[in-house]
């Protein structure tokens, strides 16, 4: 696993409130290209980029190129089974009383889902565009210290 060589240029250029280049930035990880080679891709391939990417956004550009992609469910022993990739989609919590889903601290699902984060996982490593690459170990660490849960789960790998 490597960190796209434009990671630190394309994240501070799409840094957004409410969104981001994560999700992209996975993409270029599984793919071994850099977030702009995804970014064209992405648009070859018709799929609008608002600024942030969802599940189904993800899923699509990885089928279409060519990978299987699985939902999975949260079990932290498909992680290190094997080599494929995860795609670990993390909920930052709110500050609101209510932190449970769909509101996870925040006012509304809507503004919940604004606050959320993509980061993969290989092989013991994990990778977030914003903080490189660490150990699977220090995973739970990172999540306790930016107050965030991981909801949900595709498991990515070409047969």
């Amino acid at each position: 696993m490597e960190i796209p060589v434009d990671c630190k240029e394309m994240t501070e250029k799409y840094h957004i409130d409410n969104g981001g280049i994560c999700g992209q930035s996975c993409l270029a990880v599984i793919e071994n290209i850099s977030i702009q080679e995804v970014l064209d891709n992405w648009k070859k391939l018709g799929i609008e980029f608002k600024g942030y990417s969802g599940w189904k956004q993800l899923r699509d550009y990885l089928k279409k190129r060519g990978f299987i992609v699985k939902q999975r469910r949260m079990s932290f022993l498909n992680l290190i089974s094997n080599n494929n990739f995860y795609i670990l989609r993390v909920q930052w919590i709110g500050e609101m009383e209510n932190k449970e889903k769909p509101f996870y601290g925040w006012s509304f699902w809507t503004e919940a889902s604004a606050n959320t984060h993509f980061i993969l996982v290989m092989d013991l490593k994990v990778f977030c565009n914003e903080t490189g690459i660490f150990e699977y170990s220090h995973l739970f660490n990172y999540l306790a210290e930016n107050n965030g849960i991981i909801t949900s789960m595709l498991e990515v790998y070409k047969e």
